[in-house]
């Protein structure tokens, strides 16, 4: 099938960005890489800066496999730490490792702990952006005291302190990208017209292209997809840890089946809600970060909101539980119940995402397609 050029850039964005580290030093010394999607990107662009997320890939780490423990850290954290270590960010403005996850936090430690000892490469300075997820009274305060620091260390590296129609600038141009990010979901709720493989990174552009050419070529993509002939086969909700790439989706899709869903911030939770630019834009990005920002620190009944809410019209779900997993295998005794209650089968991939599934995860993949296949022609004829 023939592909616009649309897609072949937004698909090369999310592919290569982070991979492009390291060639070009005047080009790096304006980005700001962050651990997972979970920094307020806006913050990073009005300060005249350009947001990279580190991605996990099937590539070898051999610089930071010696320093960090095995079945700990998950691919994308292995490749920042390998990148850090071998001397792509040494040119970079900041590192950003949101405390999204107990692992992300321990990889702040170590890679502070690197840098102070001389381990590897010099490497850029490391910034932690402490946004909790929690409740309590004062988390609110909190979280935009740590936004408003955020907002101060991006102007020391750039230069450039952003005002606050600056701020709202980015905001709105942000906006501009959510919402035809959100034309490509609608694509593939109902009756599916593109596959989650190829999709998914097309989504996960929003947050490696800036928006004024993200949105354009989102729009055009989206405008293609809408003319394809609408797509067969049971339709799959990936959940689990969240995915930060599509082989898993290859893998499932490669059964007959269509992954119209993942609760992930790389995929279907890619847009949320806009943001409100009203009287303090910090809180207001503060606000839509902390309660959207899908992760382990995410709260238990908002994770499941998400989960719920994606399970409509879907056919099967598939449960990413990978090796380093330490946190939403606690989840899924509940999703397991929800699930039996709707009488959506499912199934539990324990392997690796980035590495091919075993046979015995191919065998259930394949039962699992069957029998939602048979479901399917028995609701709909």
């Amino acid at each position: 099938m023939r592909t616009t050029t649309a897609i072949v850039e937004l698909t090369e964005a999310f592919e290569e960005t982070f991979a492009r580290l390291g060639h070009d030093a005047d080009r790096d010394r304006s980005v700001v890489v962050t651990s997972w999607p979970s920094v307020p990107i806006e913050i990073i662009r009005a300060a005249g800066l350009r947001p990279v997320v580190a991605r996990g890939s099937a590539t070898p780490t051999p610089a930071g496999d010696p320093q960090l423990e095995s079945d700990i850290f998950p691919s994308r954290l292995r490749h920042l730490v390998e990148a850090a270590l071998s001397g792509r960010l040494s040119h970079v403005a900041r590192i950003v490792v949101p405390r999204t996850s107990d692992t992300d936090y321990k990889c702040f430690l170590y890679l502070r702990e690197f840098a102070r000892t001389g381990v590897g490469q010099t490497m850029a300075p490391i910034v932690l952006f402490d946004l909790l997820q929690s409740g309590g009274p004062d988390v609110g305060a909190y979280n935009v005291a740590r936004t408003r620091a955020l907002v101060d260390e991006l102007a020391s590296a750039s230069g450039a302190v952003p005002s606050d129609d600056t701020l709202r600038r980015a905001v709105t141009n942000a906006n501009v990208a959510r919402a035809t990010a959100r034309c490509l979901i609608a694509l593939r709720r109902g009756v599916p017209r593109i596959t989650g493989t190829e999709v998914f990174p097309l989504l996960g552009a929003f947050w490696q292209m800036p928006p004024e050419h993200y949105a354009p070529l989102a729009e055009q993509a989206a405008n293609e997809i809408a003319r394809r002939p609408p797509l067969a086969g049971p339709r799959v909700l990936l959940t689990g840890a969240p995915v930060d790439g599509s082989t898993l989706h290859a893998a499932i899709e490669s059964h007959g089946a269509i992954v119209v869903a993942e609760v992930s911030p790389w995929g279907s939770g890619v847009a949320g809600n806009d943001v409100a630019a009203d009287d303090d834009v910090i809180a207001a990005l503060t606000n839509k970060y902390r309660a959207e920002s899908i992760g382990a620190r995410m709260s238990v009944a908002a994770m499941q909101g998400v989960t719920e809410r994606g399970l409509d019209g879907i056919d099967a779900v598939v449960v990413s539980l990978p090796p380093e997993d330490s946190v939403f295998g606690w989840d899924y005794p509940v999703l397991r119940e929800a699930l039996a209650v709707r009488r959506i089968p499912h199934v539990c991939v324990r392997s690796d995402p980035y590495q091919p599934l075993t046979q015995l995860d191919h065998s259930q993949l394949e039962a699992l397609v069957a029998a939602a296949a048979r479901a399917q022609e028995a609701r709909h004829g």
